[in-house]
């Protein structure tokens, strides 16, 4: 028998090795290839979520280039006339905006010298609440009108299905709460300075040292000139009083000053730690899951609920009438507001309204945070996701009107 010839079995023999390594470069190169693109992907990835992890403390959480318009006031009728409204309510709201409040100022890159020392923090006149009305309705009564306000709450919902609403009402004489939807997920952005504030003024009560204490302005501070006065106006190396911080971060919902305000209270956890003795049904750090208007899905951080923003303002009001010294400038600074409040369009002109408006742009969210000095305080947190801020704004001031109508039958 004829042996194979050993030349033919080492080149057969070599031509199979060759190809294995071929196969095997190639399967490499693709696994690299894989690698990269999972890769990049991940990382464009965890740039969008650490964008919405902190909404209300980033620049883009509250930028807007879209001017403010001044909201109307309603028209009561015995219909509802706009096409906004599409339930059986009596009041008439129209059309609201919600954006950023223009503010006239010097670019800080105009070239212009700007002088670096804080500017004194001028008190304005203390705030105080007025005399509570007399209720005509009876006990019996008011509880028929808090189920028809919640009915005409929830038919709006159910009207508005490409919107998302949560709502809270709490009247701060009595204790006497309303939800719809208070407990889901809701995007705080910058009225996240309401719990902030408190804890600093809890920690600093009848110390006057603090408010002096001076900050630098240098760029640290995350913030952009669309979400901060600050970043609008000044440039790098400019002081400010914490006093003055205080004030711009809830009067000009200022994101620059928000974020040198949780600094003061040693960092975002320390601050956190304060705010959930009061209420942390949601903490601004739970990662949770969520769907938005618009049916997509979160799992984020950077949310908390109504009913724990409702908790604050009432823990406000409390602790102001046991001792007003401890919060009587965080209620000046909210009764100074400087953004517009939809819910002006809502009750009489004469009403005072302190609030804070949170605006998340990216997410479409915006969150009304208020109490109200009308016939008796209450504190009313609103909050909607709408595709457009003017939907938003509507959707605002007409909840706003029922939650007015309400309060009215109970004192007409």
């Amino acid at each position: 028998m004829k042996r194979p010839n050993p030349t033919f079995l080492k080149k057969a023999e070599g031509i199979k090795t060759s190809r294995k390594k071929r196969t095997l470069v190639i399967v490499l190169i693709l696994l690299a290839i894989t690698f990269v693109v999972v890769f990049i992907s991940s990382i464009a990835s965890a740039q969008d979520t650490y964008k919405l992890m902190y909404p209300g403390l980033v620049g883009a959480a509250t930028s807007t280039t879209t001017a403010y318009s001044a909201y109307q006031r309603p028209v009561h009728t015995t219909t509802e006339t706009t096409t906004e409204v599409t339930t059986t309510a009596t009041t008439t709201v129209p059309h609201a905006v919600l954006a950023a409040t223009p503010t006239p100022t010097i670019s800080p890159d105009s070239g212009r010298t700007q002088d670096n020392s804080p500017e004194p923090f001028m008190e304005d006149r203390n705030f105080s609440f007025k005399p509570i009305g007399i209720q005509t309705a009876s006990y019996q009564q008011r509880a028929v009108y808090l189920d028809e306000l919640k009915e005409e709450v929830t038919a709006y919902q159910k009207s508005h299905s490409n919107i998302r609403i949560c709502y809270e009402f709490i009247s701060l004489s009595s204790g006497e709460r309303l939800g719809v939807d208070e407990l889901d997920p809701v995007v705080p952005s910058g009225a996240m300075a309401i719990p902030a504030a408190i804890v600093f003024y809890d920690k600093n009560a009848g110390i006057t040292g603090p408010l002096s204490e001076v900050v630098t302005y240098d760029g640290s501070s995350k913030g952009t000139r669309n979400s901060s006065y600050i970043a609008k106006t000044y440039s790098y190396g400019k002081q400010f009083y914490m006093r003055t911080i205080l004030y711009y971060s809830i009067a000009k919902n200022d994101s620059v000053a928000l974020n040198f305000l949780i600094n003061k209270l040693g960092g975002m956890e320390e601050a956190l730690a304060e705010i959930k003795k009061i209420s942390g049904y949601i903490s601004f750090d739970d990662k949770v899951i969520y769907k938005d208007y618009s049916g997509k899905e979160y799992r984020t951080t950077g949310t908390i609920s109504c009913y724990d923003m409702g908790q604050y303002l009432s823990y406000i009001y409390r602790t102001f009438t046991i001792n007003p010294q401890v919060n009587q400038r965080l209620l000046n600074d909210l009764a100074a507001n400087e953004v517009a409040s939809p819910l002006s369009a809502a009750f009489p002109e004469d009403t005072r309204i302190l609030h804070v408006l949170g605006r998340n742009t990216d997410r479409k969210a915006y969150m009304e945070c208020a109490i109200v000095d009308y016939k008796e305080p209450f504190a009313l947190i609103i909050y909607v996701e709408a595709a457009s801020s003017e939907s938003a704004g509507t959707a605002i001031a007409t909840l706003g009107s029922y939650t007015q109508k309400y309060i009215e039958k109970c004192y007409k």
